[in-house]
């Protein structure tokens, strides 16, 4: 049996024989025939008669075919596809273009909310400063010295309608040039609109040392009784609008003073103090 799909020829390839013309009995179509007679014979000869002669054979299933159903499964998923992905980027279109409308929303109220009130930054005062601990170095640069200070401050809010509240964690820190003296903690409480108040803040330090020319500047300070020192604090606070709080917000307290002494109650000859927010003022 031949193989599907092959060719192979005939081991006895059948005869060809060209038909015979009929004769006729009038005269008229026995001058026809001898007048085409010729060129019949000389189409036949031109064509050669084939030696041998093949059969292709083509399997049935091949020709006739009905495609499997996973290709019908196929082209639902790849169709399937395309609509899939329409959906993923319009779902994402959606989510962002809500996520600016938010963030437009949200800026215009804030800076709404910013004209009509006009938070304005509450003002700082060292009023008063008590040292100890701060003798042995007229002597020793080498002693280890452990200052304690009380320091008044004074803190202004200057907004009609804003409240502040100091959360816990602020930090206070005094230096001198810079060697860090002493540190304390910045009370909680709650400052309510155009309210002046004055905060105690106890600051201590342990185990400071100082170097040589650090010393020598703070004794020629105290000789000449103006002693630049130098107070930080860090203050976490929110801003209250009635019922309407902000978050907590980190406000920066720089005081520059000039004092006295080092020993005992100081008088404040020199004070400048500031505050900055990263949001507010």
């Amino acid at each position: 049996m031949a193989t599907p799909g092959r060719v192979h020829p005939l081991e006895n390839p059948p005869s060809f024989t060209f038909p015979k013309a009929e004769q006729k009995s009038d005269s008229a179509s026995d001058d026809q025939d001898q007048d085409t007679s010729p060129f019949l014979s000389g189409q036949l000869s031109a064509s050669p008669v084939p030696n041998e002669t093949y059969i292709i054979q083509i399997p049935k299933e091949q020709i006739l075919r009905q495609p499997p159903p996973e290709h019908a499964h196929r082209a639902k998923v790849y169709a399937r596809r395309p609509l899939r992905r329409r959906a993923v980027r319009r779902c994402c279109c959606s989510l962002i273009a809500s996520l600016i409308c938010l963030l437009i929303a949200v800026g215009a109220a804030a800076g709404i909310f910013y004209l009509i009130i006009r938070p304005k930054a509450p003002s700082y005062s060292l009023s008063s400063v008590n040292m100890t601990g701060l003798d042995p170095v007229l002597t020793s640069a080498s002693t280890p010295l452990s200052p304690n200070v009380e320091a008044t401050i004074e803190a202004n809010n200057k907004n009609k309608h804003l409240s502040i509240l100091y959360q816990s964690g602020g930090t206070v820190d005094l230096y001198f040039e810079d060697t860090k003296l002493c540190s304390g903690d910045w009370p909680k409480f709650l400052q309510g609109p155009k309210n002046n108040t004055e905060l105690q803040v106890q600051m201590s330090g342990s185990g400071i040392l100082m170097t040589a020319s650090t010393r020598d500047s703070l004794v020629n300070d105290q000789k000449n009784q103006s002693v630049p020192l130098v107070m930080h604090a860090k203050v976490p606070v929110k801003i209250k609008y009635g019922p309407v709080t902000t978050w907590k917000i980190t406000a920066k307290v720089k005081c520059n003073i000039v004092v006295d002494g080092i020993a005992g109650e100081m008088t404040v000859l020199k004070k400048d103090c500031s505050a900055k927010s990263n949001y507010l003022w």
